[in-house]
């Protein structure tokens, strides 16, 4: 098992890295990572890690982070309400445009989980919840862990597998689900469950993105964004070894 502490999105793909990176075929089962700020970065980490992911062709790192959080259209639209709107107009052309999309996005999956003959927004649903619970001045914090396959009875729990669908081991949807918590300063936390997490070609996008959806509901609630805790059942510092350890050198005193 490894766990880590980390003040920043930067910081915590050096810290899991570097970790994995002295595992036995650097694989770690059951990962947990703790990030103090997740929508903060170290500029020349970040830089670093597109210019890694450029070299080999992946998905740079805001394109993971989409998958999970749409961040520029986001910023482009009144509220939550708005932004489902011209995701979803949006979202055939994204998936039938971007191969690795043909499965869906992450945020697509949360804000249109089937939940019977109906499409469930479940992101919608945390926000309306915690704005009721917060108005009535009785935040319950942590009651809100269901079933996965019951989405309209998630309150802040937010399911992303969907049983008897997903079957394939290694493909989308790796993250599980998403779950938000309350704490007594006004503050929203956001766990969120990957059953297996590559950290090279989507580990970094993977904290950026969540981070930013957290920062979302903060700000769609009135509340002040917390900390990000992720944990992987299966975490792989997979190839190309050698610029990542590189990378790892370069930035071994960041802090």
């Amino acid at each position: 098992m490894i766990s880590v502490e980390a003040s920043n999105v930067s910081t915590a793909w050096l810290s899991v890295a570097g970790r994995l990176d002295r595992e036995p075929k650097r694989k770690a089962i059951h990962t947990v990572v703790r990030i103090a700020n997740p929508v903060a970065e170290t500029p020349g980490v970040r830089e670093a890690m597109d210019d890694l992911l450029a070299a080999q062709n992946l998905q740079s790192v805001d394109t993971v982070a989409n998958t999970i959080f749409p961040a520029a259209i986001a910023s482009s639209s009144r509220d939550h309400a708005e932004l489902v709107d011209r995701y979803v107009r949006m979202y055939p052309f994204l998936r039938k445009r971007y191969s690795q999309n043909r499965r869906g996005t992450y945020f697509g999956r949360l804000i249109q989980y089937p939940a019977g003959d109906e499409l469930f927004d479940q992101i919608g649903a945390v926000i309306t919840r915690i704005g009721i619970e917060r108005d009535g001045g009785n935040p319950k914090q942590a009651r809100y862990e269901t079933v996965l396959a019951v989405p309209d009875d998630a309150a802040t729990n937010a399911p992303v597998y969907i049983p008897g669908r997903d079957n394939n081991a290694m493909a989308f949807p790796c993250l599980s689900h998403c779950s938000f918590q309350l704490d007594t300063e006004h503050h929203v936390h956001l766990l969120a469950t990957y059953r297996s997490q590559y950290m090279v070609q989507r580990g970094y996008g993977n904290y950026l993105g969540l981070g930013r959806l957290l920062a979302h509901v903060a700000g769609q609630t009135g509340l002040r964004v917390g900390h990000l805790t992720v944990v992987a059942g299966l975490a792989h510092l997979e190839s190309p070894i050698v610029p990542v350890r590189r990378m790892l050198t370069r930035f071994a005193d960041v802090p």
